[in-house]
Protein backbone atom coordinates (compact mmCIF):
# COMPACT_ATOMS: atom_id res chain seq x y z
CA UNK A 1 0.00 0.00 0.00
CA UNK A 2 1.35 3.40 -1.03
CA UNK A 3 1.53 5.97 1.75
CA UNK A 4 0.24 9.36 0.52
CA UNK A 5 2.51 12.38 0.78
CA UNK A 6 0.99 14.55 3.54
CA UNK A 7 -2.46 13.09 2.94
CA UNK A 8 -2.36 14.02 -0.75
CA UNK A 9 -1.89 11.69 -3.66
CA UNK A 10 1.68 12.14 -4.81
CA UNK A 11 3.30 12.08 -8.22
CA UNK A 12 7.05 11.62 -8.58
CA UNK A 13 9.47 12.42 -11.38
CA UNK A 14 13.14 11.45 -11.02
CA UNK A 15 15.67 12.74 -13.51
CA UNK A 16 18.26 15.28 -14.47
CA UNK A 17 17.11 18.85 -14.94
CA UNK A 18 20.27 19.67 -16.89
CA UNK A 19 18.28 19.53 -20.16
CA UNK A 20 14.52 19.62 -20.81
CA UNK A 21 14.35 16.14 -22.35
CA UNK A 22 12.95 14.49 -19.18
CA UNK A 23 9.68 16.37 -19.78
CA UNK A 24 9.28 17.88 -16.33
CA UNK A 25 7.66 20.93 -17.97
CA UNK A 26 5.16 18.62 -19.69
CA UNK A 27 4.24 17.06 -16.33
CA UNK A 28 3.82 20.46 -14.66
CA UNK A 29 1.59 21.72 -17.48
CA UNK A 30 -0.50 18.53 -17.49
CA UNK A 31 -0.87 18.63 -13.71
CA UNK A 32 -1.90 22.29 -13.80
CA UNK A 33 -4.73 21.43 -16.18
CA UNK A 34 -6.26 18.87 -13.77
CA UNK A 35 -5.48 20.50 -10.42
CA UNK A 36 -9.10 21.57 -9.88
CA UNK A 37 -10.23 17.93 -10.15
CA UNK A 38 -7.72 16.24 -7.84
CA UNK A 39 -5.74 17.03 -4.70
CA UNK A 40 -2.21 15.82 -5.43
CA UNK A 41 1.37 16.98 -5.15
CA UNK A 42 4.35 16.54 -7.45
CA UNK A 43 7.89 15.88 -6.25
CA UNK A 44 10.80 16.33 -8.63
CA UNK A 45 14.00 14.55 -7.61
CA UNK A 46 16.89 15.84 -9.66
CA UNK A 47 18.72 19.05 -10.36
CA UNK A 48 20.41 20.96 -13.14
CA UNK A 49 20.57 24.23 -15.00
CA UNK A 50 16.90 24.08 -16.13
CA UNK A 51 15.58 23.97 -12.56
CA UNK A 52 15.11 27.75 -12.29
CA UNK A 53 13.18 27.77 -15.58
CA UNK A 54 10.96 24.96 -14.28
CA UNK A 55 10.43 26.77 -10.98
CA UNK A 56 9.41 29.87 -12.94
CA UNK A 57 6.93 27.80 -15.00
CA UNK A 58 5.55 26.34 -11.76
CA UNK A 59 4.96 29.86 -10.42
CA UNK A 60 3.41 31.09 -13.70
CA UNK A 61 0.93 28.19 -13.66
CA UNK A 62 0.02 28.73 -10.00
CA UNK A 63 1.46 25.35 -8.99
CA UNK A 64 3.94 26.44 -6.29
CA UNK A 65 1.79 24.83 -3.57
CA UNK A 66 1.71 21.56 -5.55
CA UNK A 67 5.27 21.10 -6.88
CA UNK A 68 8.36 20.45 -4.74
CA UNK A 69 11.84 20.49 -6.25
CA UNK A 70 13.92 18.19 -4.07
CA UNK A 71 17.28 18.58 -5.81
CA UNK A 72 19.61 15.59 -6.05
CA UNK A 73 18.53 12.73 -3.79
CA UNK A 74 21.80 10.88 -3.28
CA UNK A 75 20.89 8.81 -0.24
CA UNK A 76 19.56 5.44 -1.51
CA UNK A 77 17.40 4.94 1.60
CA UNK A 78 15.82 8.36 1.16
CA UNK A 79 15.12 7.61 -2.51
CA UNK A 80 13.53 4.24 -1.65
CA UNK A 81 11.35 5.94 0.99
CA UNK A 82 10.31 8.55 -1.58
CA UNK A 83 9.39 5.83 -4.08
CA UNK A 84 7.47 3.90 -1.42
CA UNK A 85 5.37 6.97 -0.56
CA UNK A 86 4.48 7.94 -4.11
CA UNK A 87 1.07 7.22 -5.61
CA UNK A 88 2.31 7.46 -9.20
CA UNK A 89 5.73 7.59 -10.87
CA UNK A 90 5.77 9.56 -14.13
CA UNK A 91 8.45 9.64 -16.84
CA UNK A 92 7.20 12.01 -19.59
CA UNK A 93 10.52 12.11 -21.47
CA UNK A 94 10.90 13.57 -24.93
CA UNK A 95 13.67 11.06 -25.62
CA UNK A 96 15.07 8.23 -23.52
CA UNK A 97 17.39 5.24 -23.43
CA UNK A 98 16.57 2.41 -21.04
CA UNK A 99 15.72 4.50 -17.97
CA UNK A 100 17.22 3.15 -14.76
CA UNK A 101 15.04 5.47 -12.65
CA UNK A 102 11.91 3.89 -14.14
CA UNK A 103 13.22 0.37 -13.50
CA UNK A 104 13.98 1.30 -9.89
CA UNK A 105 10.48 2.75 -9.44
CA UNK A 106 8.97 -0.40 -10.93
CA UNK A 107 11.08 -2.56 -8.60
CA UNK A 108 9.61 -0.66 -5.62
CA UNK A 109 6.11 -1.44 -6.91
CA UNK A 110 5.25 2.07 -8.08
CA UNK A 111 2.38 2.41 -10.53
CA UNK A 112 4.04 4.11 -13.53
CA UNK A 113 3.16 6.01 -16.67
CA UNK A 114 5.55 7.33 -19.28
CA UNK A 115 5.93 8.62 -22.79
CA UNK A 116 6.18 6.29 -25.76
CA UNK A 117 9.88 6.82 -26.48
CA UNK A 118 13.07 4.78 -26.26
CA UNK A 119 13.30 2.06 -23.65
CA UNK A 120 10.13 3.20 -21.86
CA UNK A 121 8.09 1.27 -24.43
CA UNK A 122 10.04 -1.88 -23.52
CA UNK A 123 9.15 -1.48 -19.85
CA UNK A 124 5.54 -0.31 -19.76
CA UNK A 125 2.46 -1.64 -21.55
CA UNK A 126 0.74 0.52 -24.18
CA UNK A 127 -2.07 1.50 -21.79
CA UNK A 128 0.50 3.26 -19.57
CA UNK A 129 2.11 5.27 -22.38
CA UNK A 130 1.36 8.70 -23.83
CA UNK A 131 2.87 10.44 -26.87
CA UNK A 132 5.95 12.53 -25.97
CA UNK A 133 5.24 16.22 -25.46
CA UNK A 134 1.45 15.75 -25.50
CA UNK A 135 0.22 17.75 -22.48
CA UNK A 136 -3.51 16.92 -22.92
CA UNK A 137 -2.80 13.18 -23.31
CA UNK A 138 -0.61 13.18 -20.19
CA UNK A 139 -3.28 15.12 -18.27
CA UNK A 140 -5.93 12.55 -19.23
CA UNK A 141 -3.64 9.65 -18.29
CA UNK A 142 -2.69 11.29 -14.97
CA UNK A 143 -6.35 11.85 -14.14
CA UNK A 144 -7.25 8.25 -15.01
CA UNK A 145 -4.26 6.77 -13.15
CA UNK A 146 -4.90 8.77 -9.97
CA UNK A 147 -8.62 7.89 -10.08
CA UNK A 148 -8.28 4.12 -10.54
CA UNK A 149 -7.16 2.18 -7.45
CA UNK A 150 -7.62 -1.14 -9.28
CA UNK A 151 -5.29 -0.01 -12.08
CA UNK A 152 -2.78 1.17 -9.45
CA UNK A 153 -2.74 -2.29 -7.83
CA UNK A 154 -2.40 -4.08 -11.19
CA UNK A 155 0.30 -1.68 -12.37
CA UNK A 156 2.23 -2.09 -9.12
CA UNK A 157 2.24 -5.90 -9.34
CA UNK A 158 3.02 -5.94 -13.08
CA UNK A 159 5.84 -3.41 -12.69
CA UNK A 160 7.44 -5.28 -9.80
CA UNK A 161 7.43 -8.52 -11.83
CA UNK A 162 8.79 -6.79 -14.96
CA UNK A 163 11.61 -5.12 -13.00
CA UNK A 164 12.77 -8.55 -11.77
CA UNK A 165 13.93 -9.24 -15.33
CA UNK A 166 16.47 -6.43 -14.98
CA UNK A 167 18.16 -7.67 -11.80
CA UNK A 168 21.89 -8.21 -12.27
CA UNK A 169 21.63 -11.96 -11.63
CA UNK A 170 19.10 -12.11 -14.49
CA UNK A 171 21.06 -9.88 -16.87
CA UNK A 172 24.54 -11.32 -16.29
CA UNK A 173 23.95 -14.70 -18.06
CA UNK A 174 22.29 -12.94 -21.03
CA UNK A 175 25.14 -10.43 -21.23
CA UNK A 176 27.78 -13.20 -21.11
CA UNK A 177 25.93 -15.18 -23.79
CA UNK A 178 25.86 -12.09 -26.02
CA UNK A 179 29.59 -11.47 -25.52
CA UNK A 180 30.38 -15.13 -26.36
CA UNK A 181 28.27 -14.87 -29.52
CA UNK A 182 30.10 -11.71 -30.61
CA UNK A 183 33.48 -13.30 -29.84
CA UNK A 184 32.58 -16.47 -31.76
CA UNK A 185 31.20 -14.53 -34.73
CA UNK A 186 34.33 -12.36 -34.81
CA UNK A 187 36.60 -15.42 -34.65
CA UNK A 188 34.61 -17.13 -37.42
CA UNK A 189 34.92 -14.00 -39.57
CA UNK A 190 38.69 -13.93 -39.13
CA UNK A 191 38.99 -17.65 -40.04
CA UNK A 192 36.96 -17.26 -43.24
CA UNK A 193 38.66 -14.00 -44.32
Amino acid sequence: TRVPDGGRESVLLVGSLEQMYKGCDILIRAAASIRKDRDFSISVAGDGRCRSRLEQLTAELGMVDRVRFLGHVTDRGELRALLDRTTLFVMPSRTEGLPRALIEAMARGCPCIGSSVGGIVELLPAEDLVPPGDVPALARRLQAALSDADWQRRSSARNRARAEEFRDDQLKPRRESFYRAVRDATAAGHRSG
